[in-house]
């Protein structure tokens, strides 16, 4: 029996509310019977999660695993990714959604491009509000070396779009072990998981559709959530750092890697920062001292060229630290 074209990858926790919208949407991606697998790891939900899922058992090929107890969002990928079996892998949170014929058309993207992933834009959905985000690449339709995409590091790229269900990517990605995640990341999981694709893969390709539906404000996010799994991205952008450090030719990246960190922990301080507790933000001040310390100075200068006049002030104290 062949192999199914793409493998959706869902890790779901309490989305008894949502998960039934993202599993009625790939059921409108006209494929084959065969064609679509769905991987659900139920991440130790206390709702009736399962029981939603099990509703499209006979709408979909479905393969469901069940966490008794948590693992966080990194491990159950990394499950299922273990327990798919299609040519191309993808991923789709349990509170979005495709809009008909999206995964169809991206499954026909990498397949005729012939590149080991594929990045597309995205809806953001916030009630009853749209906003396109666009993949920070011109070149669309054709295939491309993922290092080209890294710099400049004072502008938007691709390093810089990182969520991993913005893409596809092909199953010889996977036995390369590009797509697993470190379990230990709670969150901001998919930065080191991007720049190893940007550094490791051969080829990418970025088309032009939108028919992914980000649903902003979720109260279940991790995205809204200010305790200390926000900090991850400290330990996220150390693995970032060491992968850099691993070859001569990698360096040339540094400093945009050193911006990438610092525009994150100005996005912290302003916007999570008041509502952190006192311990929170004290580990957030002294994770982010220690990993620049670790990083030359004459790289933080070149990162923080025209860093902006509003943002230097906030993160001036640390940098200060860190020198």
């Amino acid at each position: 029996m062949p192999a199914p074209v793409v493998s959706v990858v869902i890790a779901a926790k309490n989305a008894e509310a949502t998960i039934g919208g993202s599993l009625t949407s790939l059921v409108n991606q006209n494929f084959d019977a065969g064609d679509l697998e769905v991987i659900v790891v139920n991440d130790g939900s206390t709702d009736d999660t399962a029981g939603v899922v099990g509703e499209f058992s006979d709408r979909l090929t479905l393969i469901e695993i069940d966490n008794p107890v948590s693992r966080g969002v990194s491990a159950a990928r990394n499950t299922a990714l273990e327990a798919s079996t299609g040519q191309t892998i993808t991923y789709l949170d349990a509170d979005d959604w495709y809009a008909p014929g999206h995964l169809r058309s991206l499954t026909d993207a990498i397949t005729g491009l012939g590149v080991d992933f594929v990045k597309t834009n995205y809806l953001i959905v916030n009630g009853f509000n749209r906003k396109l985000r666009r993949a920070p690449c011109a070149q669309h339709n054709t295939a491309l070396d993922p290092r080209d995409f890294i710099l400049p590091h004072d502008a938007s790229t691709m390093v810089d779009f990182p969520e991993c269900w913005t893409g596809i990517y092909s199953r010889s990605m996977a036995e390369r072990g590009l797509l697993d995640f470190d379990p230990e990341l709670r969150t901001c999981e998919d930065r080191p998981w991007t720049w190893r694709h940007h550094l490791e893969a051969d080829s990418f390709a970025v088309v032009d559709t939108a028919g992914l539906c980000y649903r902003k404000g979720s109260s279940t996010s991790l995205t809204a959530v200010f305790d200390e799994r926000q900090l991850d991205f400290i330990p996220a952008f150390r693995s970032i750092f060491a992968m850099l450090e691993a070859g001569p030719d990698l360096r040339r990246f540094e400093q945009k890697a050193v911006r990438n960190f610092l525009s994150i922990l100005y996005f912290q301080i302003v916007n999570r920062g008041s509502s952190m507790t006192r311990a929170v933000r004290e580990m957030l001040n002294l994770g982010a001292v220690n990993t620049l310390r670790s990083v030359g100075n004459d790289v933080i200068d070149l990162a923080l060229t025209n860093f902006g006049d509003r943002r230097l002030p906030v993160i001036d104290p640390i940098v200060r630290r860190a020198r």
